[in-house]
C-alpha cells in the first residue's frame, strides 16, 4: 500500500532561477517549501503570464538537491567545533531545491516558467496531459505511473500507434537477468492486447474489418517456464487483493492467467511426440519438426547454416546453388524435386551430397576444399539436429501459424533444442519467413502478428550479417507494414543488431547494469534516467515512445500467469475448450 497522497493544492515550493540553475525551455528548478517533501520521479505543474498569455507546465522531477548555507564542510565542521556532541546555538538554514524536465506545455511555448511561480504535485489528469495520453490515438494502460517513491499518478500508458503499426512499430525491453523481469512485461503486453481485441470485437461487431485481430507468438527459450502460462501464479494468490488493486488502475477487474493457450515443442529423435517439458503434461503438446520437402516448399534451406557456415560468398553461394537443384516448380511455389535421382529425405540429401563432392562435373565452379566445408557443416547440421529435422522422414511436423485472429497465443519452445543452437536461430527464422511472405501476399484488415522473443542478442547479433539475422532486420525494419510485430528482450542492448533496436518505436527499459547504460545505444536518455535505470525495482520499468520529451516511470502489476513451473498452481481439473478464431484458419 501507498503512504497517504500529498495535499495537491499545497504548493511544493516556487520557481527559482540563480545564476548556475537557470531555466531553459527544457528545464527549470524550483525551491521546496519546507513542510513539504518532493522525491525523484514526481510529477509537477507550474502556472505563469508569459508574454500576455497565461502557460501551464507540467514537468517531472529529475533530481532533489539540498545545499545548507555554508560555503564548504570546514564550515559545516566548525559550526560543531568539530565535535558532533556540540550543538551550535543556530540552525543552519539550508534549503532544498529540485530540478524539473518540461513535459510539456499548454497552449505550445518554447520558453521556460517565470520564477516565483508556484508549482504543485501534478493530478492524475495533468499527469495524462505532460505524457500527452490525451493525445493518443490509441491508448493503452500497461501500468501504474510513478509520482514519487510511493504514490501513484493513475496509469501509465502507450499509444498502440506506436506500437502496431500505423506510426511506429514493435516493443523492446532491456534488463538484466532476474530482476530486469523482461518476460513480465511482454506477456502482461501480450495479455492486454488480447483483452483489447475482446473489448474491440464487443464495440465494432464480429465482421467490421477496423477492428484488432492478433495472432500472438511467443518463443520459450529458457527451461519450459512458459509453459504455465495458462496456470494461476501461486505469488498473486498470496496477495491477490492488493495485486488486484493495482491491475483495477488498469481498468481490469478480473486478472487471469492466459485460456486456450496452444503449446509447441521439438519433437523427438525417432519418435512422433513432442521432447519432456518439464511438469506440462505431453498430451496437452504438439511436436513441430522439418523433413526434407518442408525446408525446401518453405525455403528455409539457407537458414539451416549460420554467419560462420555462409559468410564467404564461395561458401554461401554454394548453398543457394544446392538449394536450387533440390528445388522444383515456380519461384513462387517451390517444390522439392523428385527427378534425376534428386535426394527426399535430410540423410538422402547428406548421402547424395558426399557421393558427388569429389566430383569435378558436380558444381564445377566450386573448389573441392568449398565442397567439403559445406560437407561438414550439413553434416553437423544434420546429426545435431535429429528431431527438429527429420533424418528419414519424407515428411514433418512444420509450424503453420494460423492466418486468422485468435483469442490464445501459441507458445513455441526453443529451449528443448538445446544441442544445436543453430537451429534454435533456424525455427525463430522460419516462423518469421512464414509470417512475412503470406503477409506480403494477401493482409488481413486489422490482423497483427505479435511475436515475442526473448535474448535477441542470440538470434541477431551485432556482429551477425547471416540469413536469419537479415530475417529480422527485415522485420524490424519492413514488418510493421506487414502487421508483424516483434516484442522483443535482451539483457543487453548493445550486443544486438542496432537496426533491430532502433526500430522498436517502444522501448522499455528494466533494471540494467551500469556498463550496458553507458553504451551508444542508450544515448536516448539523459544521465538522470539512466541513473534511475541501474536502480529500479523489479516491478519497474522506464517506458519511451517517441510522443514522450522524457521516459515514463511504470509499475507493471504482478502477473496472475504463472512464470515458471516453480510458480504455477495445480492445473485446473476442468477441460478447457478448443481454441476460438474469429475468422476460417488457413495455412500459409
Amino acid at each position: 500500500m501507498s503512504d497517504p497522497a500529498p495535499d495537491p493544492l499545497a504548493p511544493l515550493g516556487r520557481v527559482a532561477a540563480p545564476p548556475e540553475h537557470e531555466s531553459t525551455s527544457g528545464t527549470f528548478y524550483f525551491w521546496v517549501d519546507k513542510s513539504q517533501a518532493v522525491e525523484r520521479t514526481q510529477i509537477v505543474t507550474t502556472r505563469c503570464a508569459v508574454g500576455g498569455r497565461a502557460v501551464t507546465f507540467v514537468g517531472v522531477v529529475q533530481e532533489v538537491y539540498r545545499r545548507s548555507r555554508q560555503k564548504d564542510v570546514h564550515e559545516e565542521a566548525a559550526r560543531f567545533d568539530g565535535r558532533t556532541a556540540e550543538r551550535p546555538p543556530f540552525d543552519s538554514e539550508g534549503v532544498t531545491y529540485a530540478e524539473v524536465a518540461i513535459l510539456r506545455t499548454d497552449p505550445v511555448a518554447h520558453t521556460p516558467p517565470t520564477e516565483e511561480s508556484e508549482v504543485f504535485l501534478a493530478t492524475p489528469d495533468a499527469a495524462r496531459k505532460g505524457y500527452g495520453v490525451d493525445r493518443m490515438g490509441a491508448p493503452l494502460a500497461v501500468g501504474l505511473l510513478r509520482n514519487g517513491g510511493t504514490q501513484f499518478a493513475g496509469q501509465a500508458v502507450i499509444d498502440l500507434d506506436f506500437l502496431l503499426g500505423k506510426n511506429g512499430g514493435h516493443l523492446n525491453v532491456n534488463g538484466i537477468a532476474g530482476l530486469g523481469t523482461k518476460s513480465t512485461l511482454l506477456l502482461t503486453v501480450n495479455w492486454l492486447l488480447l483483452r483489447e481485441v475482446e473489448r474491440q470485437r464487443e464495440k465494432l461487431g464480429v465482421t467490421n474489418p477496423k477492428r484488432l485481430q492478433v495472432v500472438p507468438v511467443i518463443f520459450n527459450v529458457k527451461n519450459f517456464d512458459l509453459f504455465f502460462i495458462d496456470r494461476w501464479n501461486t505469488e498473486f494468490r498470496k496477495d491477490e487483493l492488493a495485486h488486484k488493486g493495482d491491475w483495477a488502475v488498469l481498468d481490469v477487474t478480473n486478472p487471469k492467467p492466459f485460456e486456450k493457450a496452444e503449446f509447441y515443442a521439438p519433437q523427438g529423435a525417432g519418435a512422433a511426440t513432442p521432447v519432456a517439458t518439464g511438469g506440462r503434461p505431453s498430451e496437452s503438446v504438439k511436436p513441430y519438426s522439418w523433413a526434407l520437402k518442408d525446408v525446401i516448399e518453405h525455403g528455409l534451406f539457407r537458414f539451416l547454416f549460420s554467419e560462420d557456415d555462409i559468410g564467404t560468398a564461395n561458401l554461401g553461394g554454394l548453398v543457394g546453388e544446392v538449394e536450387e537443384w533440390l528445388t522444383n516448380g515456380p519461384p513462387g511455389e517451390p517444390r522439392r524435386r523428385t527427378t534425376n535421382g534428386a535426394p527426399q529425405t535430410v540423410q538422402e540429401a547428406l548421402d547424395w551430397f558426399k557421393q558427388q563432392k569429389d566430383d569435378k562435373a558436380f558444381f564445377g565452379d566450386f573448389m573441392p576444399g568449398t565442397k567439403g566445408a559445406f560437407y561438414r557443416r550439413l553434416k553437423y547440421v544434420v546429426m545435431e539436429g535429429d528431431g527438429v529435422l527429420r533424418r528419414n522422414d519424407p515428411t514433418g511436423n512444420p509450424l503453420v501459424i494460423p492466418a486468422a485472429g485468435r483469442d490464445a497465443p501459441l507458445v513455441i519452445d526453443l529451449h528443448g533444442i538445446h544441442t544445436t543452437p543453430g537451429l534454435q536461430r533456424f525455427v525463430v527464422a522460419a516462423v518469421f519467413h512464414q509470417i512475412m511472405r503470406a503477409q506480403s501476399r494477401k493482409q488481413v484488415a486489422g490482423l497483427k502478428y505479435l511475436i515475442t522473443l526473448d535474448e535477441l542478442n542470440r538470434f541477431a547479433p551485432k556482429d551477425s550479417s547471416d540469413a536469419i539475422t537479415q530475417q529480422l532486420e527485415l522485420v524490424a525494419a519492413e514488418g510493421r507494414s506487414q502487421g508483424v510485430i516483434l516484442l522483443g528482450a535482451q539483457q543487453q542492448a548493445s550486443l544486438v543488431k542496432p537496426r533491430v533496436v532502433e526500430n522498436a518505436a517502444v522501448r522499455a527499459v528494466g533494471r540494467s547494469g551500469t556498463l550496458e547504460l553507458g553504451m551508444e545505444v542508450w544515448k536516448f536518455l539523459n544521465k538522470s534516467a539512466r541513473d534511475a535505470a541501474a536502480q529500479l525495482l523489479p516491478e519497474e520499468k522506464l517506458l519511451y515512445q517517441p510522443s514522450f520529451r522524457e521516459p515514463m516511470l511504470a509499475k507493471i502489476p504482478f502477473p496472475p500467469f504463472a512464470l515458471s513451473e516453480n510458480d504455477a498452481a495445480p492445473a485446473d481439473p476442468t477441460p478447457g475448450t478448443a481454441p476460438r478464431f474469429d475468422d476460417a484458419e488457413a495455412p500459409f
